[in-house]
C-alpha cells in the first residue's frame, strides 16, 4: 500500500509542517507513507509526472489558497492517468464545504479539521483493508482529534529542511474571535507541554538552525506557557538561532518587558497584527485591541533595538475608507517598525466576515485567495490605488535598502502615507508598475521623484510670502557651502541613497547617481594604508594586508550630509547587523588637500 502525501508551497525555502505532522502520526505504518514537495512555480506536467513515478494507491492533497489552482488542475488528470488511485484532499481550503469540494473533484473523500487522528486511522483502514468503511467525510474536530502532545517531534532529521524555514506549533487555535480569521471558529486551545516545547528548542538549537518559526496564532496568549519558553530560549541562546512569534502587544506586561531587554539582538522577531487603528471597525470586526496599549508596547520593544518587530494592517475591513485607512497607516508607520505589511483582506470560507459580505457589500475575487474588490467603504479603484502603495511599501520601506533616504525624504511631506502616495504616482506615471527592476534603478527612481517632490516644495517657499523656520536654516546651510538650495538638497539626498546602497553590498561597478570620489582618492588610499598598518578601526581584520582590506573595506567621502565639513564613512562587510542586515561602519575625518 502506498499512500503519497502531497504539499505543493508558495517557495522553495517554505515546507508544508501539516504533512510531516500528518506523517508522524502513523505509527507502525509509516513506511506505506510518503511526502512529496512542491511549489506553485513548478509546471503542474512537472509535479503530475513525479505523482505518476510513485504509482501511489491512495493520493492526499495539503490544500491552501497559494495552492488551489494548482491542485484543482491535477487532480482532474490524475484521475485520467491513475483511475484506480484513491484522492482525498485536506486543509482549510477544503474543510469548510468538504462535501461541495468531494463532489467537485471526484474525491473519494475530505480530511477536514485537525488531521493528525483521522490520517492515522485513514491509513490503518487502507493497509487492513478495511477502507470501503471510511466515510466521504473524516472530521478531526469530532473524531479521532489527538492532543499536541501526542503528536511526535518530526524534525530529528533536518536533512529536508536544509536552506528552508523550519515551522514549529507549540499551540494550537486562538482565543479571540477577529471576524476575518478561521482560528476563531473553532474554539478549541491545545498546548504542547511546556517541558516539551523546551527540548525540542534545544534540538534546534543544537543544530544552530538559523530560525525556528512558531505557528501559534497568538503565542502569548498563555503567560504561563509563552513565559517560561521565552525564558528557556534566552538562557540556551546559542548565538545563531533566531525565533519568529505572531503575539498580541496588548497581552505584555512587565515580566515579557524584563525577558525582551535581556535578548540577544537578532536571538527574537516579533509580528503583531494591529490591522486597523479605527476603533470603529476593530469594534466591528470583533477584535480587541488597545491600539494606546499596544503602541506603548511596540516603542518601547523598538527602542531597546534588539528586536526585529513587523506590524501588519489589513485594507478592505468594514468601516475603513480611504481617509480612515490612510490614518491606520501614518499611526502604524510613526511606530517605526522593522516591516510594515500592508495586506488585503481575505473572504475565507466559514468566516464570520463571509457570512456578512452583503451587509458590508464586501466583492472579491471569486477563486482563492478571495482578495477584496470592493467594499461600501472602499471602491476598487481605491482597491487598486493601495496595491501601488504596497508595491512601494515592499520595495522601499520592508527591503530596509532606502532607511537613511526614506527618512530624509519622509521629514519633506506632511505625513508618511503621502510620501508612499507620491511615489506610486510616480511608479504610475512613468509606466514603473509590472516591471522588474534592477537594484540599482530602484535608486535612481527614489533620486529622480524624490528630487522632483523636493526641488517643488524649495519653489513654493521660495515664492511663499512667510518663508518656514526650516527653510530659513536649510539656505543658511547651503550659504556657508557656497552653494543654492537646489544642490545643497538633491547634494543631501544623493548622499544618503549611497549610504545606504553600501550598507548593504560593497557595489563593483559604482552607480552613476554616486558622486565621483577622484578628487579623494589620495586621502582614501592613506585611510586604508594606515588601517593596513595598525588595525585600529578594525581589529578583526588584522589579518588583511593592505590588498586584501581593499576587498573588505570601501572608503566613501560625504560633503553634505554631517554639515559644512567633509567626512569619510568607512563601510567594513566582514561582520553584518542581525536586524537591519547592513554592514559595520564608522566616521573618520578628512580633510581637503
Amino acid at each position: 500500500m502506498k499512500i503519497l502525501l502531497v504539499a505543493i508551497n508558495a517557495k522553495y525555502i517554505h515546507s508544508n509542517p501539516a504533512v510531516y505532522s500528518l506523517k508522524s502520526c502513523v505509527g507502525e505504518y509509516e513506511s506505506h507513507v510518503d511526502i512529496f514537495e512542491f511549489t506553485i512555480n513548478q509546471q503542474p506536467s512537472f509535479i503530475l509526472q513525479e505523482i505518476y513515478k510513485k504509482h501511489p494507491d491512495v493520493i492526499a492533497f495539503s490544500c491552501y489558497i497559494w495552492n488551489y489552482y494548482l491542485v484543482d488542475g491535477i487532480i482532474s488528470d490524475l484521475h485520467s492517468i491513475l483511475p484506480d488511485a484513491d484522492v482525498w484532499a485536506g486543509g482549510p481550503e477544503v474543510s469548510y464545504d468538504a462535501l461541495e469540494m468531494v463532489r467537485k473533484w471526484k474525491l473519494r473523500g475530505v480530511m477536514a479539521g485537525p488531521g493528525e487522528g483521522v490520517f492515522r486511522h485513514l491509513v490503518s483502514s487502507y493497509v487492513q483493508n478495511t477502507s470501503d468503511e471510511l466515510p466521504e467525510i473524516l472530521d478531526g474536530n469530532h473524531t479521532h482529534r489527538l492532543s499536541l502532545d501526542e503528536i511526535p517531534f518530526w524534525y530529528e532529521n533536518l536533512t529536508d529542511f536544509k536552506n528552508r524555514i523550519i515551522y514549529y506549533e507549540s499551540s494550537r487555535g486562538c482565543p479571540f474571535s477577529c471576524s476575518y480569521c478561521l482560528s476563531s471558529i473553532d474554539k478549541t486551545m491545545d498546548f504542547r507541554s511546556v517541558d516539551r516545547v523546551c527540548k525540542e528548542l534545544d534540538f534546534f538549537l543544537e543544530q544552530k538552525v538559523p530560525q525556528v518559526k512558531f505557528v501559534d496564532r497568538t503565542f502569548n496568549c498563555k503567560k504561563d506557557h509563552a513565559l517560561p519558553i521565552l525564558k528557556h530560549i534566552l538562557k540556551h541562546d546559542n548565538g545563531i538561532t533566531n525565533f519568529h512569534f505572531e503575539i498580541a502587544a496588548d497581552l505584555l506586561d512587565e515580566d515579557y518587558f524584563e525577558l525582551f531587554e535581556k535578548m540577544r539582538r537578532g536571538a527574537v522577531q516579533l509580528e503583531i497584527g494591529v490591522q486597523s487603528t479605527n476603533g470603529k471597525t476593530i469594534d466591528e470586526i470583533d477584535r480587541k485591541m488597545d491600539f494606546d496599549k499596544v503602541a506603548a508596547a511596540v516603542r518601547r520593544i523598538i527602542e531597546r533595538d534588539n528586536i526585529h518587530v513587523h506590524l501588519d494592517l489589513i485594507a478592505g475591513l468594514p468601516y475603513e475608507d480611504l481617509q480612515t485607512f490612510q490614518k491606520s497607516f501614518n499611526d502604524v508607520y510613526s511606530l517605526d517598525p522593522m516591516q510594515l505589511q500592508l495586506g488585503f483582506l481575505k473572504v475565507l470560507k466559514g468566516s464570520n466576515m463571509e457570512r456578512r459580505a452583503s451587509e458590508y457589500k464586501l466583492v472579491y475575487t471569486n477563486l482563492p485567495p478571495y482578495e477584496v474588490l470592493s467594499t461600501k467603504w472602499l471602491s476598487y479603484e481605491d482597491i487598486c490605488h493601495l496595491k501601488q502603495i504596497e508595491e512601494v511599501v515592499e520595495i522601499y520601506y520592508n527591503s530596509g535598502q532606502f532607511h537613511s533616504a526614506l527618512e530624509y525624504l519622509c521629514s519633506d511631506f506632511d505625513t508618511p502615507y503621502d510620501m508612499y502616495d507620491f511615489i506610486a504616482f510616480w511608479y504610475e506615471e512613468h509606466d514603473l508598475f509590472g516591471i522588474q527592476l534592477s537594484r540599482v534603478r530602484k535608486y535612481e527612481i527614489l533620486l529622480e521623484c524624490g528630487s522632483a517632490h523636493l526641488i517643488s516644495r524649495l519653489e513654493k517657499q521660495e515664492n511663499c510670502s512667510e518663508q518656514s523656520t526650516g527653510y530659513k536654516l536649510l539656505i543658511k546651510q547651503a550659504e556657508s557651502m557656497n552653494l543654492s538650495a537646489r544642490d545643497y538638497v538633491i547634494g543631501v539626498f544623493r548622499e544618503r541613497l549611497t549610504t545606504d546602497l553600501y550598507l548593504r553590498e560593497h557595489v563593483k561597478s559604482r552607480p552613476a547617481f554616486c558622486a565621483s570620489l577622484d578628487k579623494w582618492k589620495d586621502q582614501i588610499r592613506d585611510i586604508l594604508y594606515e588601517e593596513s598598518q595598525t588595525h585600529a578601526l578594525f581589529p578583526m581584520l588584522s589579518h588583511c594586508h593592505y590588498r586584501e582590506l581593499t576587498k573588505m573595506l570601501h572608503v566613501e567621502v560625504f560633503e553634505y550630509k554631517l554639515g559644512p565639513s567633509p567626512v569619510a564613512m568607512i563601510f567594513c562587510y566582514e561582520k553584518r547587523d542581525p536586524l537591519t542586515k547592513n554592514c559595520m561602519w564608522l566616521y573618520v575625518s578628512i580633510e581637503e588637500e
